[in-house]
């Protein structure tokens, strides 16, 4: 938008708010960021189990971290790790999904 005024002599240019951000170098030219899909967070089941080793002894809190989203598989996998580590299952403590 270029409007010009006569005052006597004088001739007067009035730019619009644009042309002066792009005169003084302030126009904002933003890049355009290229789009990135969102990555869904890793989302696992912590499965807190009471053993004991060989059956005797005092209780230790096992825990467990699975990729399922299934409470009672996690709980299944869990129990057959603490087996398989040596340990007899006493108790489920507590499963969180996070």
């Amino acid at each position: 938008m270029r409007v010009l005024f006569n005052l006597g002599e004088c001739v007067q240019e009035i730019y619009s708010e644009e042309q002066m951000r792009k005169a003084l170098g302030l126009a904002e030219t933003r890049p355009k960021k290229a789009r990135t899909e969102a990555s869904q967070p890793v989302r696992y089941t912590i499965v807190e189990l009471s053993v004991r080793k060989d059956g005797a002894g005092l209780p230790l809190r096992f825990e467990h971290r699975s990729r399922s989203i299934s409470k009672v598989t996690a709980q299944l996998e869990a129990e057959k790790e603490a087996k398989r580590q040596g340990y007899q299952v006493w108790a489920l403590l507590d499963i969180r999904q996070i």
